[in-house]
């Protein structure tokens, strides 16, 4: 006879005779018999739980695939993964331990249980402190909270269905084993039930799986889509022609615009792009306005590769044609633990819209290229349009972030249209295409920087020395007397046949990286005949620029007939307004065309503008390397006023000195910085 305390929902397969006991002065081994004597009523809801844990656990790896944990940057610290088997270990042998001895089983379930809360608590609450500090949002973590759930869930539920087991004199895995995974039949019989109240128990059970399951990935996944550290605006895509970048200087102020925390500058395609601690901003040409925006909260866009101006600042990265652009930031050094394989993140912007195209896990040290398709991030290559990977270099078994590897992409910044530059042995560079790595060409005598001993590269184009260098006692002679040399594209040097033709420059003693990132063009220094010009630490009124190549017009113009931005003199100078001695930001031709001269707004400036005009130093001059070059003892000045060509406008920046101290050690925390717009150029 059953019992008729049974619940309804819980006849088909609970139907057993629990043997009742006295309250009162009851033995311990009694109150064991009448605990499990209540659980015992309760077999299918503790099966549910253990097949809702067995689907929680699963569904957490599911997880973990489908939110991107693979794609995460934070990967645990190395410890972890050592902890979480050595703590998972004796969990299983005290589970096996547990299913074959009845003593202690209540305990123990109970003990996992609370464990199992505790552990997704702590992984829960790390979870969290990683994301308010690093804007990091962790799959791993959130996802390993949950397996924890439902690991405890499965042992708890199968220790009490064992005891249960135990408690009703059942054969181990007979057909009545409530403790089976194996379909359940209980001693009675389910047909007498009717079969409504089967279909009914049916249901009943299965609202009983699926709901805890759904309740925690539905909280994890709430969790990971609510903790989103990015505020983004786009815009979209402008109907008509896009802003034409000139080869003239604007002359007409069209905006000012301060930017605190500014960090670096590119040129999009379709107008200038600003970087600073907050995150990455497209500005509209023709009046400063924001067109869209990219910010991240806690996040460290520096990395330790900060100047001390942004104006020279290798943060952003653009396509040859300026219509993505890369940024990386990574996990503040406060907040980072061992040496993770992935400390950074590597984002991917379209410069038209602001839309994220990519985002991928990457590191500190690796090197950032660009072609107008796809994106090598060290070793590995991504595409542009929707950040999935493309290929990875083989035949190297250390990533590009090992010191033994890391010549093997040395460079950053825009590469051909279809190819990617390799560093190779003996200053030689090894090009491969973009849809095939396996498709190499060694290439050699291509001209640098002397200053920076970095290879230039504008809108696929660079420069090659017809010959190798001379050398005197078996020693180079570079760059003392110049060498001959032309403009040609990557591409063509990698064999992929893009239908140009290489352009005669004459001789030249390198090329200008300064004036080329300015101006968007190839500068290259004139030959300097006798003493080279790259040992002197005297920074006078000299000739930087010898001859611009415009890859747009594929023409190369002497620098005295260059009306661009390439061959100007920039800096400040000393003006009377009203009498008064004030400053002025000053942008003069290199063909001694009308430029610029934009009165600096008194109280704009941490230093006054006529103390700032006072400093010989900041006089207008041509475009060099000023920095973090090879004689970085000796290039010590600063340049206060910098400027920038982009399409619509020329972009003027200002650093308007440091604030008083202390306020922070960070360069950019303490110093104020203006941009200035100036359109109406001519072509």
């Amino acid at each position: 006879m059953s019992d008729t305390s049974i619940p309804e929902d819980d006849m088909a397969t609970d139907g057993v005779d629990a043997p009742i006991t006295e309250d009162t002065e009851t033995s311990e081994p009694a109150k064991d018999q009448r605990r499990y004597a209540f659980l015992s009523r309760h077999i299918s809801t503790l099966r549910a739980l253990r097949l809702s844990g067995i689907l929680t656990i699963i569904f957490a790896i599911a997880l973990y695939v489908f939110l991107g944990g693979s794609n995460n940057a934070f990967w645990p610290p190395k410890g972890l993964l050592l902890g979480l088997f050595l703590g998972i270990l004796p969990i299983f042998i005290t589970w096996a331990w547990s299913r074959q001895i009845n003593s202690w089983r209540r305990l123990i379930a109970l003990f996992f249980a609370l464990c199992s809360v505790m552990s997704a608590g702590f992984l829960a609450h790390w979870w969290w402190k990683l994301y308010d500090q690093t804007s990091f949002n962790s799959a791993f973590l959130l996802t390993l909270g949950l397996a924890s759930i439902g690991l405890g869930l499965l042992i708890a539920t199968d220790l009490l269905l064992r005891g249960v087991r135990d408690h009703l004199g059942t054969t181990p895995g007979s057909a009545d084993d409530p403790s089976i995974l194996t379909p359940y039949r209980s001693s009675v019989d389910a047909t007498a039930t009717g079969m409504g109240k089967r279909i009914l128990h049916g249901i009943l059970q299965f609202i009983r799986v699926l709901v805890p399951t759904a309740v925690l990935v539905t909280a994890s996944v709430a969790a990971h889509t609510v903790a989103n550290p990015v505020t983004q605006t786009t815009a979209p895509l402008p109907e008509g022609p896009l802003p034409e970048r000139s080869t003239g200087i604007g002359t007409t102020l069209a905006w000012t615009k301060d930017v605190p925390g500014l960090l670096a500058t590119a040129s999009g395609v379709a107008g200038p792009v600003i970087l600073t601690t907050e995150g990455v901003t497209g500005l509209n040409p023709a009046d400063g306005s924001t067109l869209w925006s990219y910010t991240r909260k806690n996040t460290r866009f520096c990395m330790g590769r900060c100047g001390q101006a942004p104006f020279r600042s290798q943060l952003l990265f653009t396509s040859p044609t300026g219509r993505y652009i890369a940024v990386q930031f990574g996990i503040p050094e406060e907040v980072e633990s061992s040496n993770p394989v992935h400390n950074a993140m590597t984002v991917v912007l379209d410069t038209l819209t602001g839309q994220v195209t990519g985002e991928h896990p990457s590191n500190e040290k690796n090197k950032l290229q660009l072609t107008d398709s796809a994106l090598l991030d060290g070793d590995t290559a991504y595409n542009l349009d929707d950040g999935k990977i493309r290929w990875k270099l083989a035949g190297k078994k250390e990533r590009t972030y090992e010191v033994r590897a890391s010549e093997r992409n040395a460079r950053s910044g825009p590469a051909g249209h279809r190819s990617f530059i390799l560093t190779g042995p003996d200053n030689k560079y090894n090009l491969i295409s973009d849809t095939d790595p396996t498709s190499t060409t060694g290439v050699a005598n291509l001209a640098d920087d002397p200053l920076t001993e970095k290879l230039v590269v504008v809108n696929g184009w660079t420069i090659q020395y017809r010959n190798s260098p001379d050398s005197e006692n078996g020693e180079p002679r570079e760059n003392l007397w110049g060498r001959e040399a032309r403009a040609v594209t990557l591409d063509s040097l990698a064999g992929l046949g893009d239908g140009t033709t290489p352009v005669d420059l004459g001789r030249i003693s390198g090329v200008n990286s300064a004036a080329s990132r300015a101006s968007g063009t190839l500068a290259t220094y004139p030959p300097y005949d006798g003493r080279s010009k790259f040992d002197s630490s005297e920074y006078t009124d000299d000739i930087w620029v010898g001859a611009v190549f415009d890859t747009s017009t594929q023409r190369v113009t002497p620098a005295t007939q260059y009306a661009g931005l390439a061959t100007a003199k920039v800096g400040l100078m000393a003006t009377s307004e009203k009498g008064q001695l004030s400053g002025s930001l000053v942008v003069r031709p290199g063909d001694g065309s009308d430029g610029a001269t934009i009165p600096i707004v008194p109280g704009s400036t941490v230093t006054p503008p006529e103390q700032l005009a006072r400093n010989h130093r900041l006089k207008p001059m041509q475009f060099f390397p000023i920095g973090e070059t090879r004689y970085a003892d000796l290039h010590i000045l600063e340049r206060t006023v910098d400027a920038m060509k982009a399409p619509g406008v020329t972009l003027l920046l200002l650093d308007g000195g440091g604030k008083t101290m202390p306020l922070s050690q960070r360069y950019y925390d303490n110093h104020v910085y203006r941009l200035y717009g100036l359109t109406g150029a001519t072509s």
